[in-house]
């Protein structure tokens, strides 16, 4: 019998590449997801595989260069944000389509931040598109969404970048893509050559880390594989090969005891 999987899959930017190699993981292992919760970088992973397009998304960004990367980026008035977002998702269509989450063949749930009532924005229905424009709305970087109902719509990572809560089928064996995990072994934070911008991000990315693991002692999942927070920078895209890659590694490495040999 095939293992079921709820496939949680967090925010973190480029590092969120490495949950491409994730899937490929699991699907190479016998594991059946049959669910997909995910936030920012990890809605739009995960909308590409319930549609089953993450071959041709792993593909698409293992070419990526740093030219390429910088074509993406659609500048706005600075004001509301340094890019409004729509190439990325404009881009997005040559790899899968925009359908109706509902009429997704497998379940998905997309989550986004509103500040106006400082809670979860949860997308079980409508455009798929949609729900990850909303999902991926760094503040400051990309031009956050206003809607009709007057919600004010930013990254879901900045409420919860880890959304293991909104699992439907608990049933499943849970599995949570930790992108905040510890510092691999690589060169460790001199504080005291950090500049103010340095200082805001790392004390930024502690409080991520603090909030995820919050969430993973609170909800409990089946499995947590960690992702190490400093693999790579936001937008290192063009290294996708090597971040899916390490994906891959990483789900072995927490996972392999699983498979029979």
């Amino acid at each position: 019998m095939r293992k079921k999987v709820s496939l949680v899959l967090g925010s973190g930017g480029a590092r969120g590449v490495t949950q491409l190699g994730v899937i490929k993981w699991l699907t190479d292992n016998g594991f059946e997801i049959n669910e997909v919760v995910g936030c920012s970088i990890g809605s739009l992973v995960g909308a590409a595989f319930v549609e089953g397009k993450n071959i041709e998304l792993e593909e698409w960004m293992a070419k990526l260069t740093k030219r390429e990367v910088f074509r993406l980026m659609d500048f706005s008035d600075p004001r509301y944000g340094f890019l409004k977002g729509q190439r990325v998702l404009s881009t997005m269509q040559e790899v899968f389509e925009d359908l109706p989450i509902e009429n997704m063949k497998l379940k998905y749930t997309a989550v986004a931040s509103d500040l106006t009532s400082e809670e979860d924005v949860v997308f079980r229905t409508g455009s798929v598109y949609n729900a990850i424009r909303a999902s991926i709305a760094i503040p400051g970087v990309f031009k956050s969404v206003v809607t009709s109902e007057g919600r004010f719509l930013v990254d879901g990572g900045v409420l919860n970048p880890l959304p293991i809560n909104y699992v439907q089928y608990r049933e499943n064996i849970i599995i949570a893509v930790n992108l905040d995990g510890n510092r691999e072994l690589l060169t460790p934070i001199t504080y005291d050559k950090l500049n103010a911008i340095s200082i805001l991000q790392e004390s930024y990315l502690a409080m991520r880390r603090r909030l995820t693991q919050l969430s993973i002692e609170l909800y409990k999942p089946s499995y947590v594989i960690n992702i190490p927070h400093n693999i790579s920078g936001i937008w290192d895209f063009d290294r996708s090969k090597f971040l899916i890659d390490k994906g891959y590694e990483f789900a072995e490495k927490t996972l392999g005891h699983l498979v029979q040999k």
